[in-house]
């Protein structure tokens, strides 16, 4: 026995189906906006990130200098401000690369000079820099 639908229930049906859509609507602007929020939060740290890049790369020289500076003269009060330069810059992501005695590795180096076998580093002749995990400045060295 097939019971007929009255304008009451036709209404009900289609009240159902718009609120089924209300609610999807909803849930995919939620979904835009919730990306959106996350979208600006990446970029916004990766605009800080280049200014501080920036800004890393115009101290190296100077760190490079007095570090020099310091090996050429033993003073207490430069060697205390070389250091505290290098902490302040640490703290802030920069990150000296280790490659004395190391394998030559052309994504952190740049050979200037090759000796025979030409795969170890036997000198720095200019160090190479990471900010926050990422290259800044390949170190320069002489391979054996």
């Amino acid at each position: 026995m097939k019971t007929k639908k009255t304008k009451h229930d036709l209404k009900i049906v289609e009240l159902e189906e718009k609120l089924h859509l209300a609610q999807e609507k909803e849930m995919r602007s939620l979904a835009d906006y919730q990306n959106l929020l996350r979208r600006t939060q990446q970029e916004r740290l990766k605009s800080i990130q280049l200014a501080n890049q920036g800004l890393m790369e115009d101290l190296i020289q100077p760190l490079e200098h007095l570090e020099m500076a310091a090996q050429q003269i033993d003073d207490q009060g430069l060697n205390m401000v070389t250091g505290q330069l290098k902490r302040v810059l640490e703290d802030a992501g920069l990150e000296e690369i280790e490659v004395m005695g190391k394998k030559f590795d052309v994504d952190f180096m740049e050979a200037v000079e090759k000796g025979e076998k030409g795969d170890k580093v036997i000198k720095i002749v200019r160090k190479g820099y990471l900010l926050n995990g990422e290259v800044i400045q390949h170190a320069k060295v002489v391979l054996d």
